[in-house]
């Protein structure tokens, strides 16, 4: 056994569900189909219910305990039925399992409780064939059927040290606040190339926009993948759903998350390593605090009225992240950084870090040639009244310095809310704006965790440590 071998067995002994897990997995499962069923007996309803996802790809790693059960109900049933009537079966019953939670999608969804075992169930149809789809998840157990007849020979195995490896370099995970591969992705890329160190091999060679043979016939592949760039045109990587042709299973991965993906797997095939399936980033929080004096880091903090589902609330406060980048930029400050954080119900953090948290009073503003006389006549207008210098430079080009509106970036965001605050559920926020000092480090570290510091914060990821090592 060669030395990469032996790695990568490693891991997947540590990754491997063991059988006390798949045993309360199975109960957790049998309680509430059982539950269902009985439910669904008494007020004579027929329909079929399944276990769908990793669980049922028998993909799931160890320590992970969710599950997804889909309650299908006949293909006559209107899609109102199933959003009403259906889901009200699925949320009676679920109260004769465990603690309940409502979750929203395409349509609402029960989250239950077993013990430790978390389990979304979903309302949905059976359907003869993915032609028929009529919701977004419809399409779900199509999957699992794809899957199942295609994961042959232990590649379910490979499929887990690519999850796993994924979550480790910080590309795994479709939803907004990741913007990764979800695990069906991660699942018909191990399809496609054959294994894990294939789909490395395969990704180390990538240049964006990437373009996956999910669908096997040559012709058939090009004539999905023109549909999809048309569908899906900002997309960085396509990958046709073989369940929908028309469906582009990578549409959520940013550039950033396939950028990691791609040199993540040039690192690992050079220097393999555990240290790719770790999801560490190194975090000398004394270093931190002795480099606070001399680096500019400003905070937003945002709540919304209400809790929120963890897809929405990701979702705005990123938009707010991103206004608040744009109206620093718009007013001079070069932004080195930005991130959002959520606590996936109602409170958002933005952490920018700037080249400086002040600007000088005075601005040199550069205006129109000579020649311009209309534009020198704007110009003129507009800084008569603030300029302490209006001048033509030798090269003729009228020029000014003026005084700045704002100097400090805590006092623009301050003074200009509603610039940033404009996702509906936080246009009525009062932002808390401050300059990150050693009071408000510990501060933070105290109402978040460290470890929103260590993403906020952090040195260096220890993967790409290991690349240059």
């Amino acid at each position: 056994m060669t030395d990469l071998e032996t790695l990568l067995k490693s891991v997947l002994d540590e990754i491997t569900p063991t059988p006390d897990e798949r045993e309360k997995i199975t109960r957790a499962y049998e309680v509430i189909k059982n539950k269902l069923e009985e439910h669904l007996r008494r007020n004579n309803v027929w329909a079929e219910v399944t276990l769908q996802g990793s669980v049922a790809h028998d993909t799931w790693l160890r320590g992970d305990r969710d599950i997804d059960v889909f309650v299908l109900y006949p293909e006559d049933w209107s899609v109102a039925d199933v959003k009403t009537k259906g889901f009200e079966l699925i949320k009676e019953a679920a109260r004769d399992v465990g603690r309940v939670e409502i979750r929203y999608a395409e349509h609402p969804y029960i989250r239950v409780f077993v013990e430790d075992v978390e389990a979304d169930i979903v309302p949905a149809y059976k359907l003869s064939s993915p032609s028929r789809i009529r919701t977004a998840v419809d399409r779900t157990p199509f999957h699992t059927e794809f899957v199942n007849s295609h994961l042959k020979g232990g590649l379910n195995n490979d499929v887990r040290l690519l999850k796993k490896f994924m979550k480790g370099i910080g590309s795994y995970g479709a939803e907004i606040k990741t913007k990764g591969f979800s695990g069906y992705a991660v699942e018909l890329l191990v399809i496609a190339y054959g294994g894990f160190l294939n789909v490395l091999r395969a990704a180390s060679e990538w240049s964006p926009p990437v373009y996956v043979n999910t669908l096997g016939e040559e012709g058939l592949f090009r004539r999905a993948v023109e549909v999809l760039t048309k569908k899906y045109p900002d997309s960085v990587i396509y990958m046709p759903d073989p369940v929908d042709h028309a469906r582009n299973v990578t549409a959520a991965v940013s550039f950033e998350k396939l950028a990691r993906f791609i040199l993540a797997s040039k690192c690992f095939l050079r220097h393999p390593s555990k240290t790719f399936f770790e999801n560490r980033v190194e975090y000398d929080v004394e270093a931190l605090e002795r480099s606070l004096g001399s680096r500019c880091i400003v905070v937003v903090e945002v709540e919304s009225e209400k809790p929120l589902p963890p897809e929405v609330v990701w979702g705005e406060v990123d938009r707010v992240r991103d206004r608040c980048v744009k109206l620093l930029s718009g007013h001079d400050f070069a932004v080195y950084h930005s991130l959002a954080w959520t606590d996936d119900s109602r409170k958002g953090v933005i952490v920018v870090e700037l080249d400086e948290c002040a600007k000088p009073a005075y601005k040199l503003y550069e205006g129109p040639p000579f020649s311009e006389l209309d534009r020198v006549s704007d110009f003129v207008s507009k800084h008569i009244g603030k300029s302490v210098k209006l001048w033509l430079d030798r090269d003729g080009r009228l020029m000014s310095v003026s005084k700045r509106p704002v100097l400090r970036a805590v006092e623009l965001l301050e003074s200009k809310q509603r610039e940033y605050l404009v996702s509906p559920h936080f246009k009525a926020s009062r932002p808390v704006v401050y300059e990150l000092t050693l009071a408000k480090l510990r501060e933070i570290a105290s109402k978040y965790g460290e470890e929103f510091l260590r993403a906020s914060l952090g040195k260096v990821e220890s993967w790409l440590l290991e690349c240059t090592s």
